[in-house]
């Protein structure tokens, strides 16, 4: 077994290095596959008369003053709006070196770092354009500056917690002051702190919770929903759980072993790590209950997770308890299954891509479970780094090859030109029976054409279980559809 341990002498800033070369790639690379992210460009291409809701939106204004600026030149790419989400991330990186620096000084950097960025929710988050990265950083810059302004009297501190709580109330982040509510509350305990300490303290968060409301009434929400917008159902509590375990991953399994040795065996117990898995829990079941699914708690909390699991951990040696890493293989297990959900059955399934589910296997093996000796965690997960990596990476590579050339966009433009011999730019397209927001996306002007066409193209969407449309004059095309998940038929007929 001694060739699959090579991934733990790998420096972490190299695999830092690749994952950042990685998500530049797919961000290029990667199709819009969510409504609400093809929604959210249309809004911002479209949009002139803004609603308060929009002006007062960071996320928004950001993405809307980029897209004003290389609009013009992104000739239908619109993945490259992602590249926001690099200043996103690199200012989390930051804000979180500055929270390890405050907090736990001599806790070595990289290694969390590396954890909490080479990671499903960063992964996920990243590839979209919703504002979860955004989210997720004003909450840490609160928690930073909240930190500074409950140990150190300067005002500058306040000032900036009040600066970073008004955007995120003003972007609906109302999350923030669970934040700021818990820690302070924790604070005002101590029976120790001065009088005008303690009504500094009172008065900045009534501050915040009555511009909270104001707003929830200037938005017209008070009536329907609180402030968080908790709900429970069972089917949505296992939906979200089914999302919060691969999210996480790989730092899922180390988690559970980080708290057993906390807080069964008092490892490292100090008041600001029982802090942090407070707000972990928190978060956690905020996450689960709430209506609408906000990766931005995830991903808040991964750099706490991060941050809690070395501290916790940093001198133990691991041995039975790397069995929890068997949590790893659900990522082959949901890449196979997604791939393999794509065809009507088993025997559709293209001979080539049993190649591909093999080399995912392959590099799955790369786990920590499979080694006896006890390991450190930075040995342990520099492993389950390098297996994380190179299955998405040979995902992304396979995925690209197998089915770019069949998503809807190209197919559409490839047929017109090639199949029918018409201009993209000179071609009127009629719908029939579909109403997808991607069609609105990319041939807005095709669709609501203001001058006389060259080619008129009657599109007609149908199941892969029904009978193409058998017409000599028209072309029949399967298509992915990645809003279902599944392949359809397009009839392209000339007018």
């Amino acid at each position: 077994m001694s060739i699959f341990r090579f991934p733990e002498k790998i420096p972490t800033f190299f695999y830092l290095i690749f994952f950042f070369l990685l998500l530049g790639v797919l961000s290029v690379f990667t199709p819009l596959i969510s409504n609400q992210d093809i929604g959210f460009i249309i809004s911002i291409k479209d949009e002139t008369n803004l609603s308060f809701s929009k002006i007062i939106d960071l996320h928004f204004l950001i993405y809307k003053a980029f897209y004003s600026i290389i609009g013009s030149l992104m000739s239908g790419q619109y993945q490259i709006l992602r590249v926001i989400n690099f200043l996103y991330l690199l200012l989390i990186v930051f804000i979180t070196y500055k929270i390890i620096k405050l907090k736990f000084y001599d806790l070595d950097l990289w290694n969390p770092i590396g954890a909490f960025l080479i990671s499903g929710g960063i992964l996920f988050s990243f590839l979209t354009i919703q504002g979860f990265l955004l989210s997720g950083l004003l909450n840490l810059f609160i928690l930073y500056f909240l930190f500074k302004t409950l140990e150190e009297n300067k005002i500058t501190n306040l000032i900036s917690l009040n600066i970073f709580s008004l955007i995120a109330l003003l972007m609906g982040n109302f999350y923030c002051l669970i934040i700021i509510t818990v820690l302070s509350v924790i604070k005002l305990i101590n029976f120790k702190l001065e009088k005008e300490k303690r009504l500094s303290i009172i008065s900045n968060i009534s501050f915040l919770y009555i511009v909270a409301i104001v707003l929830l009434i200037i938005n017209r929400l008070g009536q329907e929903t609180s402030l968080l917008n908790i709900h429970y159902s069972l089917k949505l509590v296992l939906d979200r759980l089914t999302y919060i375990i691969p999210i996480l991953l790989p730092l899922t399994g180390i988690l559970f072993i980080a708290f057993f040795f906390n807080i069964f065996k008092k490892l490292n117990w100090n008041r600001d790590l029982l802090f942090f898995l407070l707000i972990i829990f928190i978060s956690i079941i905020v996450f689960i209950f709430s209506k609408e699914m906000n990766l931005g708690l995830l991903v808040f909390i991964l750099p706490l997770i991060s941050i809690y699991i070395f501290r916790t951990l940093e001198f133990v040696q691991m041995k039975w308890t790397k069995l929890i890493y068997l949590s790893l293989f659900i990522i082959p297990i949901l890449i196979i299954y997604t791939d393999t959900s794509f065809y009507l059955s088993i025997e559709d399934v293209p001979f080539e891509n049993y190649f591909f589910y093999g080399a995912v296997i392959l590099f799955s093996l790369f786990n920590p479970m499979f080694f006896i000796h006890a390991q450190s965690i930075i040995e342990i997960h520099k492993t389950a780094l390098f297996s994380f990596i190179m299955v998405f990476s040979l995902t992304a590579g396979f995925f690209y090859y197998q089915y770019n050339d069949q998503l809807i966009p190209n197919v559409i433009s490839q047929t017109l030109e090639n199949d029918l011999k018409c201009s993209m730019e000179e071609s009127k397209l009629k719908i029939i029976e579909n109403k997808s927001p991607l069609l609105s996306l990319y041939f807005e002007d095709n669709i609501y054409l203001n001058f006389k066409p060259e080619c008129n193209i009657q599109l007609t969407f149908t199941s892969l279980t029904d009978l193409p449309i058998n017409d000599i004059n028209s072309v029949n095309k399967t298509v992915l559809d990645l809003h279902q998940k599944s392949f359809i038929n397009i009839n392209f007929k000339k007018l």
